[in-house]
């Protein structure tokens, strides 16, 4: 069994994507058909959008995340990039706006990165395979939804966004049952609710010590 030692990994690109993004672009960069590859790359830059998320995502932020997976593949990733990227050439340059692609998003809470990704699950060919990524798809969808609007929402309506996102070319099975809302939620007012007291704590910790500063300046 061979080890995969540190000494012998390559290195890291871009550190805050980790290791198994650069390995999924390195296996993207394996891949002979451009179609499959392309596909590859919207599902790799939708996991890189939940290691790196915004939580108000713009065409910049979706620039970005497209050009940094372009210097994670070496410039060498040859797909059908949804925007202009950077080529190796210009990287050192200052940087000229970038033009992209005319698109509105149907969903604001989902942003523009799932909306491509479905429509690229629903161009590969139906299968195994495409159904388990739609099935991914759609609880990441059902939780974007309940942690922006802080409302639980049932399984027929996120297969009608899906719908919309796709232009009827993408159907939820009937009988798929996603994550229920209501864990969803509850996990989501949870993580909130630790965030707040994290920062409450904060707060609390730099009041008293600031009367010990004070008391400290006076003994002096």
């Amino acid at each position: 069994m061979e080890k995969d030692y540190n000494t012998e990994r390559n290195d890291l690109i871009i550190r805050e994507y980790g290791r198994n993004v650069q390995k999924m672009v390195e296996y993207a960069l394996t891949i002979e058909d451009k179609d499959k590859r392309t596909r590859l790359a919207y599902i790799i830059v939708t996991v890189m959008q939940q290691i790196n998320p915004n939580p108000n995502p713009n065409e910049e932020y979706y620039i970005k995340l497209w050009n940094h997976l372009n210097m994670i593949s070496g410039y060498k990733l040859d797909i059908d990039f949804p925007y202009d990227v950077l080529t190796e050439e210009k990287r050192n340059r200052k940087p000229e706006p970038i033009p992209y692609k005319d698109h509105k998003i149907k969903f604001k809470f989902y942003g523009r990165n799932m909306e491509l990704a479905l429509n690229e699950i629903a161009n590969m060919e139906p299968g195994e395979k495409r159904d388990q990524l739609l099935i991914n798809a759609a609880n990441q969808l059902k939780v974007k939804y309940i942690t922006w609007n802080k409302d639980i929402i049932n399984d027929e309506m996120i297969a009608a966004h899906i719908l919309k996102m796709t232009d009827g070319k993408l159907l939820l099975p009937s009988d798929v049952e996603l994550r229920p809302a209501n864990e969803i939620l509850k996990q989501v007012k949870e993580e909130e609710a630790e965030l707040n007291a994290a920062k409450s704590g904060k707060k609390k910790k730099a009041k008293k010590n600031q009367p010990q500063k004070q008391k400290r300046k006076a003994k002096r």
